[in-house]
């Protein structure tokens, strides 16, 4: 990495763009990255939740990432950029500022490769969901002949051909309140969801590539009270839109009637993110780039959402894990390894070149 990246990367990194902090706010911060698109003569936009820098006309090809962080306001006065040897540690060192770095480098490289027509969005809301930007994405995926995502990369270089999909389920049970000691006069809500919450794990046993798993559960007042209320939240991970649709179905069998008279059940479930599976024509690339370059092409399967599934939800040829590789993402300990650098920009470029001649 030249002293230029190495600048813009370490600044970045310094940059504080945790959830906590205003989406308005974390564009502010940021502008000089997408100053960087803006040298190279790509037109800024500046979304409610991204900076998008468009260079020629759709067809594009569109590299996307995020520069928001799950760090809070102040983390990297604790943490700053530390590099040893050929190791990067900071907040968000990994997830995704290193790959923001490696996109403007391709970017870059692109540009005076002679590439144009070229789509750069970078969202500030992708910790939160993407509830904002995901209309961007949805209005660029409509004009993109391929999506290249900058997550990092598997620590030993994969790049990521598929994601699962993310959907939050919240249970709610209510009971009758009354004496801990009398339990004819109350219903226990806690039990009762207690009962679902076993039921609805077990359909993990039904599904291969679908799970659901208890993360928060909420209830009870004091503990001489039978208590009237009890919420669990669920994540639920899933590959194919159809098993969705078939658990969502089971679970809504379940909570449908209920064990302890006085009890009654409501069921919420929101999809946030959608799945992203191997697209043939991303698999096609990769199997002659490989041949290109001579070397393997490593890919894994991810059980975490991205940006990248909006742009599968309309059949575009979609990839991630182009950024810098790393690990440990979303902890103290989070770091990027720096030598993954140029390799992951030579395999980006074999994808724009791919891409810009099948217009």
């Amino acid at each position: 990495m030249d002293k230029k990246w190495f600048g813009i990367y370490e600044r970045l990194v310094n940059t504080d763009t945790g959830f906590d902090i205003d989406l308005s706010q974390k564009l502010l911060r940021t502008d000089f990255v997408a100053e960087e698109l803006a040298k190279l003569g790509f037109k800024l936009i500046r979304e409610s939740a991204a900076h998008v820098g468009i260079l020629g006309k759709p067809p594009y090809i569109t590299l996307i990432g995020h520069l928001d962080t799950v760090f809070k306001e102040g983390e990297s006065s604790k943490r700053p950029f530390n590099v040893r040897n050929d190791i990067v540690y900071g907040p968000g060192v990994a997830d995704m500022k290193g790959g923001i770095v490696t996109l403007l480098a391709t970017v870059e490289k692109a540009v005076s490769s002679g590439f144009k027509d070229i789509c750069v969005i970078m969202n500030v809301d992708e910790e939160l969901g993407s509830k904002t930007s995901r209309e961007t994405f949805y209005k660029y995926a409509k004009e993109s002949i391929c999506c290249l995502s900058f997550e990092p990369g598997g620590s030993n270089g994969e790049v990521v051909i598929s994601r699962k999909g993310i959907a939050s389920m919240n249970l709610t049970v209510r009971g009758i309140k009354g004496h801990a000691s009398r339990l004819e006069e109350g219903a226990n809500a806690i039990v009762e969801a207690s009962k679902k919450l076993v039921e609805i794990y077990s359909l993990n046993e039904k599904f291969s590539d679908l799970t659901a798993n208890p993360t928060i559960v909420n209830g009870g007042e004091k503990s001489n009270i039978t208590p009237d209320l009890c919420m669990v939240y669920f994540d639920v991970r899933f590959s194919d839109q159809k098993d969705l649709e078939k658990f969502k179905e089971k679970v809504f069998q379940i909570c449908s009637f209920s064990s302890i008279k006085g009890t009654n059940c409501d069921l919420s479930l929101q999809e946030r993110r959608p799945a992203m599976k191997p697209h043939p024509e991303i698999l096609k690339a990769l199997e002659e780039i490989s041949k290109e370059l001579r070397k393997e092409i490593k890919v894994q399967h991810s059980n975490g959402g991205a940006d990248s599934a909006f742009f599968y939800q309309f059949d575009v040829p979609s990839i991630d894990g182009l950024g810098i590789s790393g690990g440990r993402f979303h902890s103290e300990d989070e770091y990027a390894i720096l030598s993954s650098f140029e390799p992951k920009i030579e395999l980006s470029m074999a994808l724009i070149k791919h891409f810009s001649n099948r217009r």
